[in-house]
């Protein structure tokens, strides 16, 4: 078994860690520290001769989530939108970087803590924005922008909150355990806040193994715990629906209703996914070029059903700038070639998961990385099935916490790595 002995320096993670708290808050210094840190890793790598290491397979994965975009722009029958790869090389050389890197407990910890605390100031500036500003009707981060992303982003950093309290009392201390436990608490309520239903399916799908696993609390014992979320998460919305000044904005569970009502639950996702499949038909390797969703029109999409000789009905069909879905948006915009690269990280991150879960004797650093890696998972293969993940701010978010699992945790199982 491969173990990096490549081990962040104070003046990366202090990068690091100022990249963490900016994430959520603010867009130029976050580009800044993420470069910063970029520079400062790949030079003092150099001078070491020591790039860390980590399995060939994850090398070639990671390098094919570059690739395939970059296919799929190049290849572009429309306008080529190159500013996506500079998201995309963001993202992946963060979790790349990470899992050929090492932290200790402390740096870990800090790491841990600028996320979650950026994101607590997120909220209530979020908060403060919806009360003054009356052209804001929903809450948002400001930096990860629309209430849809800024959900995932939240749902993440509640999940690592939910690890660090699962670790429990005795290996956190009190303080720092009841901090962890309120904001995993607090971040249920926002999920109902947001009004995201994909946001919080990947919160609860990603909370529960953690608690259930790492602090062998049996369910019982949650069931207050899970009321108190509960009565929270009701509050909450009763707070944002008195401080926002759109008095049309819909709570969660009214959203769900009015969705059944009209037979519209998937919120046109199933009609986007159908318009994908059209792209991919029409452009099979590469799709229509990354962030190019929009730029098929509708009368062009009539044009290649009808000309295949199929019938064309347009409410069959959604056009928007994206497909509200990892997996349909891949498939469109970045065809067989990124819908491979995106199977193959879902088979390794859950793979990853699997063979890497904490032994009962773990260090609480091993359970803290194992947890992260399963927050990065739920946000964007289980938040990915509602809205479109793996970019911008919850892409980083996600790439942060592979990075983790990959670095942090080992393997169970003995195995032989290329």
């Amino acid at each position: 078994m491969q173990k990096s002995d490549r081990f962040l320096n104070q003046t990366e993670i202090v990068l690091l860690c100022l990249f963490a708290i900016a994430l959520p808050l603010v867009e130029a210094p976050k580009n800044i520290f993420w470069g910063a840190f970029l520079l400062v890793w790949l030079g003092r790598s150099a001078m070491l001769r020591n790039f860390g290491s980590l399995a060939r397979s994850w090398d070639w994965l990671f390098a094919g989530l570059i690739v395939a975009p970059f296919v799929s722009v190049l290849n572009s029958a429309y306008a080529p939108q190159w500013k996506e790869m500079g998201d995309v090389a963001g993202y992946v050389s963060l979790g790349w970087i990470l899992a050929r890197s090492r932290v200790d407990a402390r740096q870990l910890n800090g790491l841990l803590l600028c996320l979650i605390g950026a994101t607590l100031v997120g909220v209530v500036q979020g908060c403060w924005m919806l009360a003054i500003d009356p052209r804001r009707v929903w809450l948002q981060l400001n930096s990860v922008g629309h209430v849809n992303h800024s959900a995932l982003y939240g749902a993440g950093i509640g999940i690592l909150a939910a690890t660090m309290a699962a670790c429990g009392k005795a290996r956190l201390g009190l303080r720092l355990w009841g901090v962890s436990l309120a904001f995993a608490l607090l971040m249920l309520g926002a999920m109902i806040a947001f009004s995201s239903r994909g946001a919080l399916v990947a919160y609860v799908v990603g909370v529960l193994p953690v608690v259930l696993l790492l602090s062998g609390v049996c369910f019982k014992r949650l069931l207050p715990v899970l009321l108190l979320a509960l009565v929270l998460g009701g509050a909450a919305q009763v707070l944002i629906s008195q401080l926002s000044q759109d008095k049309n904005n819909q709570t969660l569970v009214q959203k769900t209703l009015d969705g059944l009502q009209r037979g519209n639950l998937s919120s046109f996702r199933v009609q986007a996914f159908h318009t994908a499949i059209e792209m991919v038909r029409r452009y099979p390797l590469s799709g229509v070029g990354a962030a190019n969703f929009s730029a098929v029109s509708p009368e062009e999409l009539e044009g290649w059903v009808r000309a295949r000789g199929d019938d064309f009905q347009r409410d069959y069909y959604f056009f928007s700038s994206h497909a509200h879905g990892v997996y349909a948006n891949t498939l469109g915009e970045r065809g067989l070639l990124g819908i491979t690269a995106l199977g193959a990280l879902l088979v390794g991150w859950s793979m990853a998961l699997l063979r890497r879960r904490p032994q009962a004797d773990a260090s609480t650093t091993v359970r803290l990385c194992w947890g992260a890696g399963l927050a990065g998972w739920s946000v964007v293969f289980i938040g990915g099935i509602f809205n479109t993940t793996l970019h911008h701010e919850h892409g980083m978010l996600a790439m942060v916490c592979l990075g983790l699992l990959l670095s942090g945790t080992p393997l169970r199982a003995k195995a032989v790595v290329a």
